[in-house]
């Protein structure tokens, strides 16, 4: 599914949607999908394109915390996206930063963020025999062990153990200051076209968790215009992928997703 076939659906938005990491490979498709149908507002700490607002998440500054100012929703996809960093070069960019973009809304009267988490909080389930069916409620056990670019083995517990933080955080700020927080165990979205035709050789467990880029940009919709009355919850991001082990069920009934594609059906 290539990036301009991102189910460009004509429905305005009545919304103000802020999307954190604008220029990055998610930000840039979600706001392509929303452009014309919501009023955006896009931050990143590298913006690449004059729409971008520079904003470094990690210091807390008015300078990018007066843009949450009249916003409906946050996406929160600002973070580094390395599944194999180490730990302390996580702390500022996905634990500091999250912890002052859920501030910044709860102060500001945002309604809702939606949470870039990651299936690398499911990683430890990876090799588990018998398999496993990942549904949301399952007990948490981030780090995958994977190939690096370069064939060496990489861990991302740190990862992992980040991403599942930012969710225990959006449960917390929904519960003091009753901000509605969706967080989503995104799958495989890699940058550009995205097609299950291209994809590169991988074991089952990275393959099938494959998320189309229509899938991507109907997900995040879903959220964003999902019943105001929904808290908190958890979902599974990722493709509808004959064979997988990530239950779609939450997804569909909490926030309406349907997904259109398939990794197995190029």
């Amino acid at each position: 599914m290539s990036t301009d076939q991102t189910s460009n659906n004509p429905i305005p938005i009545d919304q103000t949607v802020l999307i954190t990491g604008g220029s990055g490979n998610l930000g840039q498709k979600l706001s392509n999908h929303l452009a014309g149908r919501s009023t955006l507002r896009l931050l990143d700490k590298f913006p690449r394109h004059p729409d971008v607002i520079e904003a470094d998440f990690a210091e807390w500054n008015f300078q990018w915390i007066d843009h949450f100012k009249g916003v409906d929703t946050v996406v929160h996809l600002a973070a580094d996206p390395n599944a194999g960093q180490d730990w302390h070069k996580l702390i500022e960019p996905n634990m500091d930063g999250l912890i002052n973009v859920f501030t910044a809304a709860a102060q500001n009267g945002v309604k809702r963020i939606v949470y870039a988490s990651s299936n690398h909080v499911m990683g430890g389930y990876q090799s588990l025999i018998p398999p496993q069916q990942l549904a949301p409620d399952v007990p948490p056990k981030p780090g995958a062990i994977f190939s690096g670019l370069n064939g060496e083995t990489m861990n991302s517990t740190a990862y992992g153990g980040a991403k599942l933080f930012g969710e225990r955080i959006g449960k917390t700020y929904h519960e003091i200051y009753g901000l509605s927080t969706i967080a989503v165990r995104i799958g495989w979205v890699r940058a550009g076209e995205n097609e299950a035709s291209t994809m590169p050789p991988r074991d089952s467990w990275f393959r099938l968790m494959w998320l189309s880029n229509r899938d991507f940009c109907h997900l995040m919709e879903c959220c964003i215009t999902a019943d105001p009355e929904l808290g908190f919850a958890i979902i599974n991001g990722m493709s509808n992928n004959t064979g997988m082990r990530w239950d779609l069920e939450s997804a569909r009934s909490l926030v309406g997703y349907v997904p259109q594609d398939d990794v197995t059906k190029p």
